[in-house]
């Protein structure tokens, strides 16, 4: 006899979208801007491109795992979403189920994002002043 706890598995490694929508709303809005603004494909690119490799290294992380192989070093799966794909790294650690449950990863993962979220705050809505003042020298 098997009870049913009402939990399928595709809820278990379903992603949360509204959220996801949430949290990509500025980067989105920063990135159209971006493109608007200095008439250049660059930043959609950027964006396509590090969110898409990040994904694929979660991807094979989680593979390599599986199978017993050598790992990714976390620090490389860091670097990926801290330049920008942090949203592919987010999709993929929930599809997979990959690093969800460790702490210490979790907490520089999601310091990565409200850097991004930050970031893009200062550039659409102060005109990158906060930024700036932290990176020009006087």
């Amino acid at each position: 006899m098997t009870i049913n706890t009402g939990v399928s598995r595709a809820n278990k490694n379903s992603i949360p979208w509204a959220g996801v929508v949430v949290l990509v709303l500025l980067p989105i809005a920063g990135v159209i801007n971006t493109f608007s603004s200095f008439k250049t494909p660059v930043p959609v690119l950027v964006f396509l491109f590090t969110n898409l490799l990040a994904y694929y290294f979660y991807w094979n992380d989680k593979r390599r795992a599986k199978r017993n192989e050598w790992r990714i070093p976390e620090a490389n799966l860091h670097f990926w979403s801290l330049i920008g794909g942090w949203l592919g790294a987010l999709i993929a650690q929930q599809q997979f189920r990959h690093k969800t449950k460790k702490i210490p990863f979790q907490i520089v993962f999601w310091l990565t994002v409200i850097a991004h979220q930050l970031l893009w705050f200062d550039w659409l809505f102060m005109g990158g002043q906060w930024l700036g003042s932290f990176l020009l020298v006087h």
